[in-house]
């Protein structure tokens, strides 16, 4: 559910709570709502009016909490890390990119959707799409503990396997199933982000690291009736954490609008 929602419904309780208070005190001094006319006392008109702006400050000021959390800055590990909203395309440094496990490349609406950010990449920021290829192939033969394995004539990487290309970090997130739709196991989601650190160790090059909410798009996560996106920022933060990775220019996770919308931010700055 949206935190819009959330943050109105919250007004309204205290609004009402105060009006509930305020109108038992009335009743205790023998007013009911028949009494209110012009000719009240100017003390009781000035309790009604001041009834009305409590009620109103009450909602204000929980919109303007929404506000107030589209950005928040911590510590983990010694290291900055920024919770933010934005495009993750327009931050400087390593852009990481959910993929499947086979670093497929080929945008169509089956195998990578065009409004993903492994779409997104592709279209709009691959000019060599042959040379990304190569890129994925060589790495089946670098220094990484997680190499590939063949599986029906292509390479599948392991869960939590990164893979660089100019300025992104292509990450194998997801299985593909007989219809060619994307998902991992529940139990799987936590073991890839340890695993995705310690990728971090070997690739990142002391430059900033910048990554969405992982796990927060299409790709269904199995077990899960549905995304908590609070849980999912909770598993990133504390994967970090338990890595004890120190990202020398610090990590920023960039959400969108509609993901920060759904977030409890208040639990998320309490435990870091």
């Amino acid at each position: 559910m949206s935190m819009l929602p959330k943050t109105v419904k919250k007004g309204a309780r205290i609004a009402f709570s105060i009006i509930t208070g305020l109108s038992t005190f009335a009743g205790l001094w023998g007013y009911t709502v028949r009494d209110i006319n012009p000719c009240l006392s100017w003390w009781l008109w000035g309790i009604i009016l001041c009834l009305t702006l409590i009620a109103l400050t009450a909602v204000i000021c929980c919109l303007l909490m929404i506000t107030a959390h589209r950005s928040y800055k911590t510590t983990i590990n010694g290291k900055p890390v920024v919770i933010k909203t934005g495009d993750i395309f327009k931050e400087p440094g390593w852009k990481l990119i959910p993929c499947n496990e086979r670093f497929d490349t080929e945008v169509n609406d089956r195998i990578i959707a065009h409004n993903t950010l492994n779409g997104k990449m592709i279209d709009d920021h691959i000019d060599d799409l042959e040379a990304l290829n190569t890129a994925i192939r060589a790495a089946a033969d670098d220094k990484s503990a997680f190499g590939p394995h063949m599986a029906k004539g292509k390479l599948v990487y392991p869960l939590g396997r990164l893979i660089p290309y100019k300025d992104f970090l292509m990450l194998s997130f997801s299985h593909f199933d007989e219809n060619e739709t994307a998902y991992i196991g529940v139990g799987e989601y936590e073991q890839l982000l340890i695993r995705m650190w310690v990728e971090m160790r070997r690739v990142y090059a002391a430059k900033r690291i910048n990554i969405p909410l992982i796990g927060a798009g299409v790709t269904t996560i199995n077990g899960l009736p549905e995304k908590n996106y609070t849980e999912l920022l909770r598993c990133v933060l504390c994967t970090l954490r338990s890595s004890m990775f120190q990202a020398d220019q610090g990590v920023t996770i960039v959400l969108t609008r509609d993901s920060i919308g759904q977030i409890d931010m208040n639990a998320i700055k309490e435990e870091f």
